[in-house]
């Protein structure tokens, strides 16, 4: 009770129940009280209530029965006090049911508080008020009113008794009910945002950055909904809800589940976990006892990003389907396609909010009618993401620190040493590539494999930062695999397991990273790229990459996991893809082609490989396989199947580790020329393809290498006799 929000909060109550006491029975068919009596009623500390009341005060024989009923003296004994209220209870619920659109039982249980402080608790929604029940050891299936009483006198029998006189005290008192649900529910309920204001309706409704965006599909909508409700209600653990789910849906895929369960969980706010087990939460307890889709207008209105958008267009007029995807577009500009546009109508529709109507034009159903009223507030959209690299440099401030072209060409050479020869126009070009857009640095490197792709992009990615190969906080090698369907490798997933938690990846650290030092360059490497297809797999940052849009991640909540629920795409983060082209390999799809700056690796200078110079090979066995080497590279580069430094090196060392041991001659050239070179060569009919073979037959003709030459020969007669020729066969 030391907050000064709870303070003020108990002050309130203590002048409101002092006036509502005051005011029986000379006031009870006042209009005025009896509208703050219901309306602007404080015993509750969240929200007032949406369901119309004045349609029942408008009432005279409801008015006459209710100033009549609460007049009553309750029996002094506890039990038959609890009889008599619980009688009133369930007669006031019978009567405003016929003369209201839904019960208002949010009011109703203030209004209960209000008249009967003693017997009553300010948790006026009847979810919440059976959670807290339960937590106590109540029954789940109490009446409302035992509920009530139950949790005061457990409140009472803990507390020095009160003088009915001592009114503050009585409020604290009365107060305390809801401080409890609060304390048992920090860790599970997720705190709202303290800028939120309350409508007069009672409702919080989110800023668009905060609210959950759109409404995955559940197949069979709302009935489905519905039929979970019960199993919720006892408890389920997370295979048990996954059963659930695949009986309503047979065709949903695995992968598919967590999606559907936060669909239940958190888009709807159905259920909560606890530990291993679900359980309905309060919201859920209140739709499973009603039934009424209506439980679910203040979630959607508030927290669902477009809902509020929807009713109050079609509040002004129907619209066809297109202009309210449209509409939702421009409420949410990264919905690009009509998949969440549709998803978010086919629920409205589900529940009744939305109909269709004549000449295919959408309209407010009469639930739809109630939200629209609802909405109190101007609906807010997303802002537009930058558009042009102008607007894009204001965006990300251009503050990004990279060396210069001198600064960077020194720091090559120095990484590289004699590993790799760079030439700086290629650097250059690269350098340029990455980084002459705002936001989108993306380079792909393609070419043979074994030529010096990824060692070009690993220096590289050291030289912006100055770093040798044993410091890498900046820079990481992701070596992509075949079977990546789908963005978890890169930005990490909700482990099955263990929901609570998020297994991450290299890729996203190194992005949270990025996001927390603007001012700095990071480097991330996919190594072989094209294994799976990128499009799918890194899909979210390429549709971020575009505008330094926002990555979603997760829906647990920013205090399950310190991984954050999304992260916009940071400006000092670059991406290179290394990728080889061959029957094993995806090629790439222009969405990823249009964003990437592409350098070709086909050009192989045998001579100018910087391991000729440290070989201790004699010298002539050098020069007949840089000779050897230079020629099958020259025949195999019409048809692509040339090799890069990497074969040239592995040639080197293994004629160097066998002359280590045995004197090395042409045989041993023979052999790994053979194992190294050779198991390249594939393809079909054509004059290409025969003319480089017979130009590699006479190079290996040339310089006497036998057994390669009876290889070749034989591929020749291959292509003749079949049409195709292959090393394997």
């Amino acid at each position: 009770m030391q907050s000064k929000s709870v303070q003020a909060w108990a002050l309130r109550l203590e002048k409101f129940l002092g006036e509502v006491q005051q005011a029986i029975p000379t006031r009870l068919h006042e209009q005025a009280f009896l509208l703050q009596l219901w309306n602007q009623n404080p015993v509750a500390s969240a929200g007032s209530g949406h369901v119309r009341i004045e349609p029942a005060l408008a009432d005279t024989a409801f008015i006459d029965w209710f100033a009549t009923a609460v007049t009553a003296t309750l029996p002094t004994d506890p039990a038959e006090a609890e009889i008599h209220l619980i009688e009133l209870y369930n007669e006031l619920q019978r009567r405003l049911s016929k003369l209201c659109d839904r019960i208002p039982r949010l009011k109703l249980n203030r209004v209960f508080c209000a008249l009967y402080p003693a017997h009553f608790t300010t948790i006026a929604n009847v979810g919440m008020l059976k959670e807290l029940h339960v937590e106590l050891g109540g029954n789940r299936h109490d009446h409302p009113v035992h509920m009530h009483r139950t949790i005061r006198d457990r409140i009472d029998a803990v507390l020095d008794p009160i003088p009915q006189e001592d009114s503050a005290a009585q409020a604290r008192r009365v107060c305390l009910s809801w401080l409890l649900y609060e304390r048992l529910n920090s860790d599970s309920t997720p705190e709202t945002p303290e800028t939120l204001h309350e409508t007069e309706l009672g409702l919080k409704p989110f800023p668009a950055s905060l609210r959950r965006k759109g409404l995955t599909s559940l197949g069979g909508g709302f009935q489905t909904l519905l039929s979970l409700l019960p199993e919720l209600n006892e408890g389920v653990s997370r295979d048990e809800f996954t059963d659930l789910l695949k009986q309503n849906n047979p065709n949903l895929a695995t992968n598919s589940v967590g999606t559907m369960i936060n669909v239940v969980a958190r888009d709807f706010d159905l259920c909560k976990r606890e530990g291993d087990t679900y359980r309905l939460s309060a919201r859920g307890t209140n739709l499973l006892e009603t039934q009424d889709p209506d439980e679910l207008a203040d979630q959607l209105l508030t927290r669902i990003l477009g809902t509020d958008h929807i009713v109050k267009a079609l509040e002004t007029a129907p619209l066809t389907k297109a202009e309210l995807i449209a509409l939702l577009q421009a409420v949410n500009p990264g919905w690009t396609t009509a998949f969440a546009p549709s998803s978010l109508l086919g629920w409205l529709n589900h529940l009744g909010v939305i109909e269709s109507g004549p000449h295919k034009r959408i309209y407010l159903a009469k639930r739809g009618q109630r939200w629209a009223e609802l909405v109190t507030w101007k609906p807010e959209s997303l802002p537009q993401p930058p558009q042009t690299v102008a607007e894009l440099q204001v965006d990300t401030g251009g503050a990004i620190q990279l060396p210069t072209p001198t600064e960077l060409n020194t720091r090559l050479q120095a990484l590289a040493g004699n590993r790799l020869t760079l030439e700086p126009a290629l650097i250059s070009q690269l350098h340029a590539g990455l980084w002459f857009h705002p936001v989108r640095h993306f380079a792909v490197l393609t070419g043979i494999s074994g030529s010096g792709k990824t060692q070009l992009a690993l220096n590289y990615a050291h030289a912006l930062r100055g770093t040798s190969h044993d410091e890498s906080p900046n820079v990481r090698i992701i070596p992509v695999q075949p079977g990546w369907y789908d963005p978890s490798p890169l930005l990490g997933y909700v482990n099955p397991l263990q929901e609570a938690s998020y297994r991450s990846a290299p890729f996203l650290e190194l992005l949270l990273l990025a996001a927390d030092d603007p001012e700095t360059p990071y480097v991330a490497i996919l190594d072989e790229m094209n294994l799976s297809h990128p499009e799918q797999y890194l899909a979210p940052v390429l549709s971020a990459m575009e505008t330094r849009g926002w990555i979603d991640l997760h829906q647990l909540g920013e205090d399950i996991t310190p991984v954050p629920m999304r992260v916009r795409y940071p400006a000092n983060l670059a991406i290179i893809g290394t990728l080889n082209m061959d029957e094993t390999t995806h090629g790439l799809s222009d969405k990823v082609l249009d964003r990437a700056y592409t350098l070709e690796f086909w050009d192989i200078n045998v001579e100018a490989f910087p391991g000729w110079a440290t070989t201790t090979l004699p010298e002539g066995l050098k020069q007949t396989a840089k000779d050897l080497l230079s020629q099958l590279v020259k025949a195999l580069e019409p048809v692509r199947l040339h090799f890069g430094w990497r074969t040239i090196d592995d040639v080197l060392s293994y004629l160097a580790f066998q002359s280590a041991s045995a004197q090395v001659d042409l045989h041993t050239l023979d052999q790994v020329v053979y194992a190294k070179v050779l198991p390249k060569l594939r393809g079909e009919t054509s004059q290409r393809f025969q003319q480089a073979l017979d130009a590699v037959h006479a190079t290996l003709v040339k310089h006497g290498l036998e057994r390669c030459q009876q290889k070749v020969k034989s591929l020749q007669e291959d292509l003749v006799a079949t049409g195709s020729a292959r090393f394997w066969r």
